[in-house]
């Protein structure tokens, strides 16, 4: 029996061994040796001597060697078959770490979200600018800006960084602006010390619901419709916690208006060492912060500066009118600007043709408290440069500038021609060019008699005999004019300006543009034609519908009030005006009632001055008609008896063609009781008061 289980445990133990040897399917062993072999057999002959192996011990085996060749669900493992696991590779690891990052930053922001905004959806600081929308420029006025912490925990070391538009002129602030060599020495950060500039403050520490502000004071100085932007950043530190946050802010100021009223005229094309010049209408404003500012002119190499001077009216003394003071070369101090319109001339000349076009620039600039000058108006001008033997200036109405002209108007031609060259020039022609849908050809009056073809005109030795042999010095004037035509409805489309220049040839009557050598030219003027604003004036006792809209006696008696309404009636249709108003000064027997009313823009009556002013501003071409009406009324005394009285004057409608820059006027005539306008009331009114 003992034999027997020593034979059965010999048989499990070499059982095991042959599982194990299953494995040299994988892993093959070489051939045992014959020692090998020897050792084997002797190790199976002394299987007598084994201690003999329990029933527990051999399931105990038995369970070990099971739990080995066991997956995890508890299945027996085929060990024929190797499952190779492959290494993990460098891209699994890097999107394993970029995986990992983002769900630490999630945690981090969770963690910040509830920490310092509460939960809310509230920012962490909040930045608000407010100030002027829009101002004039020169004027004076504040930005506040508002520094608001909501979070949970306090703010320290906090920067407000501001940057300013560049025409922003800086004059004070509150709190004042940080002292930055003390703050330096209280912010032990070299970064942070670097930040503080003179457009910077710092505030230690903002607590969690607290707040700060902070007003500065300034003004901005620059040309109308200029757009400027005030930027303001806060950098700061929240509490136990090393990051830097910032927040932005910004808000936008426009200039409506510069406070004076401008409007330059000059000639576009000049001739080499002939006298030129730029004349500027200048009128304050009521509302002006400019008491003097500076004109600055070129440069340029060729250029030379005559003379700047105010064009005084006559036995006006000069500490009354407009002053011009020279400070340095091209630049000129301008002072005794006033409400009443003023003239600057600039006069000047080319010295030399280095090129066949050149640009001007000339400007207004006020000087800010920072030394800094700051343009608030600027022209540039394209000048058209030429020289010739045959010196050509053309005047037109007496100026050589650029102007504009109404429909209607007689244009004045002067051509005056000299020879500053170094011989006698034979057979010259001479010749107007006048373009434009405008002119009426017919109203020509030319004494000499030059030839029409088109729209030219040209003067030989035959009309002006001085032409067949012009002297070296010599020169000589012609004179005539034409009339610009009436304004029609169906005129709409047409070219509405007259560009003008003289040519000259030797003995060729050839027509304009023929010759492309601008050297035998004048200079150009171009007169663009004003719109067509109208002013129509009614007084009425009734209306059109034959509904009174006066009252009292008709005619007017003595002691008893009669009342009158007053229509107005402004028309234009060419270009869009600005700064428009109408205007008319009541006679002393004449009140005023506030009955009134108006399509656009408002009626109001200056009670000092006894003055009915209607406001209108801008009017676009798309407004061609404005209406506005108000009430008048007369009490009559006993002088007044049997007399026809004047009821107004005349009253005048003004406005700024933006197109060609000029000012336009339209007048009405005068009104008496009569009401030459009311067919009605004239049937049973001849206007004498009773």
């Amino acid at each position: 029996m003992k034999k027997n289980n020593q034979d059965k445990n010999l048989a499990g133990q070499v059982k095991i061994k042959k599982s194990k040897s299953g494995l040299s399917e994988f892993i093959k062993r070489p051939l045992p040796t014959e020692k090998e072999v020897e050792e084997f057999e002797e190790m199976v002959a002394a299987t007598d001597d084994f201690a003999p192996i329990s029933e527990d011990d051999e399931e105990e085996i038995e369970d070990s060697l099971s739990e080995i060749y066991q997956d995890d669900s508890g299945k027996v493992v085929d060990v024929k078959k190797l499952n190779i696991i492959k290494k993990r590779g460098f891209l699994f690891w890097l999107l394993n770490s970029i995986f990992m990052l983002a769900v630490m930053a999630a945690l981090v922001y969770g963690v910040y979200y509830y920490i310092f905004q509460g939960g809310s959806d509230s920012s962490m600081v909040r930045i608000l600018i407010t100030g002027e929308e829009k101002v004039m420029a020169g004027e004076e006025f504040f930005y506040t800006i508002d520094y608001k912490n909501s979070s949970n925990v306090d703010l320290n070391n906090v920067f407000v960084e501001v940057s300013y538009p560049d025409n922003f002129i800086f004059l004070d602030s509150s709190p004042q602006r940080s002292d930055i060599e003390e703050i330096i020495e209280q912010v032990d950060d070299d970064e942070a010390n670097h930040r503080l500039t003179n457009s910077s403050w710092y505030f230690e520490k903002i607590k969690s619901g607290g707040s700060a502000s902070l007003k500065i004071k300034g003004k901005i100085i620059g040309p109308k419709g200029d757009k400027s932007i005030l930027l303001a950043k806060a950098i700061y530190t929240p509490e136990n916690f090393s990051s830097e946050f910032k927040k932005e802010a910004s808000f936008e100021t426009e200039i409506n208006d510069i406070g004076l009223d401008l409007s330059p005229n000059y000639s576009s094309s000049v001739l080499v060492n002939e006298e030129n010049e730029i004349v500027v209408k200048i009128k304050m404003q009521q509302d002006n912060f400019f008491n003097k500012f500076r004109l600055a002119v070129g440069p340029l190499d060729n250029l030379d500066i005559i003379a700047v001077e105010p064009d005084l009216k006559d036995g006006q003394p000069e500490e009354e009118g407009l002053r011009v003071k020279k400070i340095r070369s091209g630049i000129w101090e301008i002072s005794g600007v006033a409400e009443d319109e003023q003239i600057l001339k600039i006069k000047y000349k080319i010295t030399e043709k280095l090129e066949e076009d050149q640009e001007l620039v000339w400007r207004f600039e006020q000087e800010g408290e920072d030394g800094e000058s700051y343009t608030f108006f600027e022209e540039k001008i394209g000048l058209e440069v030429m020289k010739n033997d045959l010196n050509l200036t053309l005047i037109i109405n007496g100026s050589k500038n650029d102007q504009g002209v109404d429909f209607g108007q007689t244009l004045n031609y002067s051509v005056v021609y000299n020879n500053k060259g170094e011989v006698e020039m034979k057979d010259v022609v001479v010749m107007a060019v006048l373009g434009g849908d405008v002119l009426d050809w017919d109203s020509l009056d030319d004494k000499q008699d030059g030839q029409v073809r088109g729209n030219t005109i040209s003067w030989t030795k035959e009309e002006i005999p001085a032409l067949a042999n012009l002297k070296r010095g010599q020169e000589g004037v012609i004179d005539f004019s034409i009339k610009i035509l009436s304004f029609e409805s169906n005129d709409l489309g047409k070219d509405f300006s007259v560009k003008s220049y003289i040519q000259f040839s030797i003995g060729d009557l050839s027509g304009p543009g023929q010759d492309e050598n601008t050297d035998n030219r004048s200079n150009k003027i171009i007169n663009k034609i004003n719109s067509d604003l109208s002013l129509k004036e009614e007084i009425r006792y009734f209306n059109n519908d034959n509904i009174p809209v006066g009252n009292g006696p008709l005619p007017p008696k003595v002691g008893e009030t009669t009342s009158f309404k007053i229509y107005w009636t402004l028309t234009n249709n060419l270009h869009e005006l600005s700064d428009a108003q109408v205007e008319v000064n009541l006679p002393a027997y004449v009140s005023w009632d506030n009955k009134n009313r108006t399509s656009v823009g408002s009626l109001k009556y200056d009670e000092l001055n006894h003055q009915v002013i209607w406001q209108i501003g801008r009017l676009p071409v798309s407004v061609y008609r404005a209406d506005a009406e108000f009430n008048i009324g007369i009490t009559p005394t006993n002088n007044d008896r049997n007399k026809i009285l004047v009821l107004l004057p005349g009253s005048k409608a003004q406005a700024k063609d933006i197109t060609t820059q000029s000012i336009i006027i339209s007048q009405t005539k005068g009104k008496t009781t009569k009401l030459e306008d009311d067919e009605i009331a004239g049937l049973s009114n001849d206007g004498r008061v009773e």
